[in-house]
């Protein structure tokens, strides 16, 4: 997949370790063939991706970053380095083709043509079908020298064991609150969101970022209030799912699941009661059913969880 104009990225504040262990790996010629950075979304995996790739594929010589005026990074800056080749979904919750895995794999199995490194990215690899997966497995179990595969997933276990096992793996963890808030204050401009931000986005910083940027703040409020509406009985199921009727499934699904995780571990709010746990694991149901199938009625999905939240919040309350 082709990709647009870009800038040259800088690792995130809480991966300067991560950055160092990749640097030394880098200088002293011992990097993987293969990489996978893992963890929850929101904490700057793509970012940390696009860095490595971008340093790796630099043409000056001892920068810790890359530099940003040799050929290969103004190719970078252009988007169109001839040996950076990026695949993810053509749309979100699509999944990667056997097709477009093969033809990442024959890229990355031809010279480099700006003689140095080939870089392959996957950016949602847990997003690849099962002939997809099994077509990634030969260029990981055959590596060409000077090629680099960067797998980037959410869900871990997700990818197939055998992709697992065969690529050096690298967890990125959520940062502390005080090192998110900081950093979300500088780039974001707007202090007066920042706490609400990180609330509701379980201290994971890009997504803060970007509930911030594109209004979704908001809109998470609003769902919060309707969940809040719910469990009050002020609202019935019915009208919390009409509500509801034009937000995004997954969205909700996530937004839902990251409320009843603040309550879990709030000890004021009820905090450890089993039918919270319970609940929990019906919406990863209900994610699961959205992400295996395009015809759900979102509307009766809604209600059925609306309703079950109602009885559950009632029991707790009681």
């Amino acid at each position: 997949m082709a990709y647009e104009n870009t800038i040259l990225a800088l690792p995130l504040p809480w991966h300067k370790d991560v950055w160092e262990g990749f640097s030394r790996a880098i200088d002293v010629g011992r990097m993987p063939h293969a990489l996978l950075l893992h963890g929850t979304n929101g904490v700057g995996k793509r970012r940390l991706a696009m860095t490595l790739a971008q340093q790796m594929l630099c043409g000056a010589e001892a920068n810790q970053y890359a530099c940003g005026s040799c050929k290969p990074c103004k190719l970078l800056l252009a988007g169109s380095h001839p040996d950076l080749t990026i695949l993810e979904p053509e749309e979100d919750g699509k999944k990667i083709r056997v097709d477009d895995v093969r033809r990442l794999c024959t890229k990355l199995n031809t010279t480099a043509q700006q003689g140095g490194w080939k870089i392959g990215l996957i950016l949602v690899a847990d997003a690849m079908n099962i002939n997809a997966s099994n077509a990634l497995l030969k260029s990981l179990e055959e590596p060409q020298g000077k090629t680099l595969l960067i797998l980037v997933s959410d869900r871990l276990h997700a990818l197939l064991p055998t992709i697992r096992s065969r690529c050096q793996k690298q967890y990125l963890s959520t940062p502390s609150e005080d090192v998110a808030t900081h950093w979300l204050k500088e780039v974001s401009g707007n202090s007066s969101d920042v706490a609400k931000a990180i609330e509701v986005s379980n201290g994971r910083p890009l997504l803060a970022l970007h509930n911030i940027e594109s209004g979704t703040l908001a809109l998470r409020q609003d769902f919060e209030a309707i969940i809040e509406g719910v469990a009050s009985g002020s609202l019935s199921s019915v009208e919390a799912a009409q509500q509801c009727v034009k937000l995004n499934g997954n969205n909700i699904i996530e937004w839902y699941m990251n409320y009843v995780h603040r309550l879990a571990v709030n000890e004021g709010q009820g905090g450890g009661d089993r039918r919270l746990f319970q609940f929990q694991d019906r919406l990863m149901s209900a994610r699961q059913l959205l992400l295996s199938q395009s015809n759900v009625n979102q509307q009766l999905l809604l209600e059925g969880l609306f309703m079950d939240w109602a009885q559950s919040s009632n029991a707790i309350s009681h």
